[in-house]
């Protein structure tokens, strides 16, 4: 996916406050007609109840929770870069789990970032092993990560 504004991202920032919206509606409507917790936790867990942040399926819960933050922070990393680095021509997002650096200047290796939503900094060296991914996969770019995490502020 190509961004070349700003612009561009609160469409998908839209998209994904509209499946969460879904999503609380439907927990809503599921916690109350359920007095058993383990089913509702399977539901939430294995079936289709959440939905999908910027495509028009559902999926479990528990994705959608991983994917609207990894997605949010991308998205905001993404209006970081546009601020600092108008030289970059916009930016290349790898959302998800497909291959690559997650965030890559148009203009050819002008800046590269990793993006993640953790508890922690810590949690699973995810922090360390970005930077050493930027380091090794970009190494003419200017390295950047982003992290979205409640206990940690910077």
């Amino acid at each position: 996916m190509e961004i070349r504004s700003v612009a561009e991202i609160e469409k998908f920032e839209t998209s994904i406050r509209a499946a969460a919206h879904l999503a609380v509606r439907r927990l809503r409507e599921l916690s109350m007609g359920s007095s058993d917790g383990l089913a509702v936790l399977r539901a939430l867990k294995f079936e289709p109840f959440g939905r999908h942040p910027l495509e028009s399926r559902d999926l479990n819960l528990i994705e959608q929770i991983n994917q609207t933050w990894t997605y949010l922070v991308s998205f905001r990393a993404l209006t970081f870069l546009f601020e600092r680095h108008p030289e970059a021509g916009g930016f290349k997002l790898s959302l998800g789990t497909r291959s690559g650096t997650d965030i890559m200047s148009l203009v050819p290796h002008a800046v590269a970032a990793e993006t993640f939503a953790a508890t922690s900094p810590r949690s699973n060296r995810k922090l360390t092993k970005d930077v050493q991914k930027l380091i090794r996969d970009c190494p003419e770019a200017r390295p950047l990560c982003f992290l979205c995490s409640p206990r940690f502020q910077a």
